[in-house]
């Protein structure tokens, strides 16, 4: 009788567990619905198979499973799944003995629980714009995580909360004050990525860029609602992450000048912690920003700026300056040059009349058109007017109301040859450093696309924009320019050929 009785109290604590002992530990009956029959399914990484449906297994482990659909033509897809359904098994806990023990003992093991077979993608497909052969490549000129305290939102909700309605939104239930500090290079790392991925940036030629094949990309991130998702109040129990983001694009020509801006509301996929782990946060951001992306560039007006040549030169009328003294040594072309002072920052220039007009880069002056300032060898600091520019060579006519004693010599006809002893002329690093001389030796000749560029190993960088390149008997070869050569490259500098100049700035000097 005793045996019996120790019996009838095992059994129950035997029964409240099975379906944690029989349960299998793989689930093999769930179904993703892709809704394409060229979708392929990926489970933490490894493929399941493709199709509109397509069966997959799932480890019964507690986890939140990352799936990934990756779609030809279109951006992949981020959803996840997790257990939770109660195992059919559960009955199991009511009988024999549910009469007897009431309520029954709760099987809570990681096997009780099973996944909902069936899984569906709530989010459309984003198609990918890749870039065509007649389009620029285009690079990143700024990024940044400009955010009020009230447009960061970091939420905490219920799964269950999630309302039915067509729009998919969570219902907010818990709210916090908790800050995230974005690092800018995280973001210029991932549009970066988004670039070369969606085959927009040139990873073979970094060098040369021009106004003919290339623009710039800005990004600015104006609120960010990063939504952690839970199953149980535990809220570390079964979650995943998904971010809201506002960003504003801006479409910008190879000197930075904005040429079309655009503000888009932009939602992630679905991203487990259990698999992403300290990354979840940075993937959610960077698919959000990704569809944002892609939203953008195929905007019909962004499709337009893209098309190379789009960007065609106006005719310029031909304007006569005044010629004077010639430049004929190195001393005379030092007083011959000027640091040119603009609200960013600053470069060099050359004189080319003795009316008061001085050639530098156009993209020193790009940004900063009303407010240019010419600081001459003896320090005296002169307003400068935009007369002109070829945006095509980088070359930009500036007017002072001066008069100057001596000015370069421009050349019709190409005066230079490759092994030749150059000096650079130009205000390297800071002001304080004007009308700096450094030497070299002309390395080569470059042309890439439509950019016509004299190389040389002198010492320069982008201060020296727009500064004269010259020989040692003080006769202009070029004009230096760091920007269209990719400046910041070790050992290399290049110049504009000065015999561009007259034609390309419609410009004589008599």
């Amino acid at each position: 009788m005793k045996k019996f009785l120790m019996l009838l109290i095992a059994l129950p604590l035997l029964f409240h567990s099975c379906a944690t002992v029989l349960n299998g530990k793989v689930q093999k009956n769930v179904q993703v619905q892709t809704g394409n029959a060229n979708s392929v399914v990926y489970v933490n990484g490894t493929k399941q198979g493709s199709g509109n449906t397509v069966k997959s297994k799932m480890k019964r482990d507690a986890n939140v499973k990352q799936i990934r659909i990756e779609t030809e033509g279109f951006k992949d897809q981020y959803i996840i799944h997790y257990q939770n359904q109660k195992s059919p098994l559960y009955i199991m806990s009511w009988v024999p003995f549910g009469v007897l023990f009431y309520p029954p003992f709760v099987d809570y093991g990681v096997k009780s629980f099973d996944y909902k077979k069936d899984v569906s993608v709530n989010e459309k497909l984003i198609a990918i714009q890749e870039k065509d052969a007649d389009d620029k490549y285009l690079f990143v000129s700024n990024t940044a995580f400009d955010i009020d305290e009230k447009d960061l939102k970091i939420r905490k909700i219920r799964h269950r909360s999630l309302k039915k309605n067509k729009k998919n939104k969570f219902k907010d239930v818990n709210s916090n004050s908790e800050t995230v500090n974005f690092d800018n290079s995280i973001f210029t790392s991932a549009l970066n990525e988004i670039l070369v991925q969606y085959k927009y940036t040139d990873t073979t030629n970094t060098i040369f860029k021009s106004k003919t094949n290339s623009a710039y990309l800005s990004a600015t991130v104006k609120k960010v609602d990063l939504q952690h998702v839970y199953q149980t109040a535990a809220k570390n129990y079964m979650s995943f992450l998904k971010s809201e983001l506002e960003i504003e694009w801006d479409f910008q020509d190879v000197y930075g000048q904005s040429q079309y801006t655009r503000n888009y509301n932009t939602t992630s996929g679905e991203f487990s912690y259990d698999y992403n782990k300290d990354n979840t946060v940075i993937l959610s951001v960077k698919d959000a920003i990704s569809a944002s992306f892609l939203e953008f560039i195929s905007d019909s007006k962004v499709k337009a700026l893209l098309k190379k040549g789009s960007d065609s030169e106006a005719k310029l009328d031909l304007l006569v300056l005044k010629k004077g003294e010639l430049v004929t040594d190195l001393s005379q072309a030092i007083e011959s040059s000027v640091t040119v002072k603009v609200n960013e920052g600053h470069g060099s220039g050359l004189k080319i009349s003795s009316d008061g007009y001085v050639i530098t880069n156009f993209h020193v002056v790009a940004k900063s058109k009303d407010d240019i300032t010419l600081i001459l060898k003896d320090g005296t600091e002169v307003k400068a007017e935009l007369i002109r520019q070829n945006e095509q060579l980088d070359l930009a006519l500036l007017k002072v109301n001066a008069t100057f004693d001596r000015h370069f010599n421009i050349p019709n006809l190409k005066n230079y040859a490759v092994g030749e002893d150059i000096f650079a002329v130009g205000t390297p690093k800071t002001i304080e450093l004007g009308q700096t001389l450094s030497k070299g030796i002309i390395s080569g000749e470059r042309t890439n696309t439509e950019v016509q560029l004299i190389q040389t190993d002198a010492s320069v960088n982008g201060g020296n924009s727009g500064g004269p390149l010259i020989n040692e008997g003080g006769q202009l070869l070029g004009v230096v320019n760091s920007k269209l050569s990719g400046f910041g490259i070790e050992g290399l500098g290049f110049a504009i050929p000065a015999e561009l100049i007259l034609e390309g700035l419609a410009i004589t000097i008599e």
